[in-house]
């Protein structure tokens, strides 16, 4: 091989492994960059987020705003869930919590994955049988669109809709024992379903053609609600506000089963068994098969016994220990024999002094 054959190899040698060096820092520069593409929203590592299509700059959406999204709920590459167009009001609990703030920071129009972490997602419930207490979900997730509602423009077919969606979603929490929570969704579903100044507010183009039957299923609902939010009130000890949801229940539907067996609950938490029984013994005449309520009626029996136990024996302590002091303790013989014969003795000595004083 010539000298400059030789000379050529090397600088293709040299080439080549500078070619190859520079390759190799450019996937570490990728693979850099793909490893940044992941924001943490919270700076916990809780919720992580990869923009895959930028939206309309400022554009997010603020608190109360209806927001219509798509998304695809992941468990590895299995998905879980799918909804278009799924409307839900930010901020008000219809979905998890991580979602929720995740749309709250998104521009419309954007699309994203979201990895969620369980204490933000399903948390330790999880979401059987597909997604357990310890899962991290991933959400594809678009911001569709965003808009402003006036709850006085909207007619009664609406307002029911819209209640009803708020209750199912109070009873879901419910169901996963997250009862504060739950108490929000039913507080807001009243929002729709309730009444405003002795009446429900309507479009004046509606307000005349609204039916009794229309106002009377509005009603149905309403009591619907007010029931549940009784037993979530239950759940959280809130005895007081539990009673007032209750009370506007029963006087709209005196006979609720419901209800009258709720408010015995109340009145048993609260110790005031006289009215839980009378809540019951009502129960009990209109269902008077329904086993949860005989077998609250002998729970309720069984306490009313055991007090008026404690009462008797309460009171034989104290009236039999008060006896026993007014009581004088009898004297032996030897000391009634003693008593005789000094009473004997000193009628004999005035007897004698008597004598004495007269004669001498």
């Amino acid at each position: 091989m010539s000298i400059d054959s030789e000379d050529n190899k090397k600088v293709n040698d040299n080439e080549n492994a500078g070619e190859a060096e520079t390759n190799s820092e450019t996937a570490e520069c990728q693979d850099e960059n793909a490893e940044n593409e992941w924001v943490d929203l919270l700076g916990s590592g809780v919720i992580k987020k990869k923009i895959l299509e930028e939206g309309e700059p400022d554009s997010r959406p603020q608190r109360q705003q209806v927001c219509t999204i798509n998304y695809e709920l992941f468990v590895e590459d299995e998905i879980i869930e799918k909804q278009e167009n799924f409307e839900i009001d930010l901020g008000d609990c219809d979905v998890i919590q991580g979602l929720d703030v995740s749309i709250g920071l998104m521009n419309v129009g954007e699309e994203c994955l979201l990895e969620i972490e369980p204490r933000l997602a399903f948390g330790s419930k999880g979401l059987p049988p597909k997604i357990s207490g310890v899962t991290t979900v991933t959400y594809k997730l678009k911001l569709v669109s965003t808009r402003e509602e006036d709850l006085e423009t909207l007619s009664i077919s609406e307002r029911k809709k819209k209640g009803n969606k708020k209750r199912e979603r109070g009873n879901w929490w419910y169901c996963r024992g997250e009862n504060t929570i739950a108490v929000q969704c039913y507080r807001k579903a009243l929002d729709y379903l309730d009444e405003v100044e002795g009446g429900i507010k309507l479009p004046k183009s509606e307000a005349e053609d609204i039916t009794d039957s229309a106002l009377q299923d509005l009603l149905e609902d309403r009591i619907s609600v007010y029931n549940n939010l009784a037993a979530a009130q239950i759940k959280l000890e809130s005895y007081d506000a539990a009673l007032t949801s209750l009370k506007t229940v029963l006087q709209c539907q005196p006979n609720n089963i419901k209800a009258l067996y709720r408010q015995a609950k109340v009145y048993k938490a609260k110790t005031d068994i006289a009215a839980a029984m009378k809540s019951l013994q009502k129960a009990k005449e209109i269902a008077p098969n329904d086993p949860d309520i005989q077998n609250e009626l002998t729970k309720l029996k069984q306490i009313v016994e055991k007090q008026k136990k404690t009462e008797r024996e309460l009171a034989k302590r104290m009236f039999g220990s008060t006896l026993k002091q007014e009581k004088k303790p009898p004297l032996s013989k030897k000391v009634y024999v003693w008593a005789t014969v000094a009473a004997s003795l000193a009628v004999g000595l005035a007897g004698l002094a008597t004598y004495r004083f007269k004669f001498f």
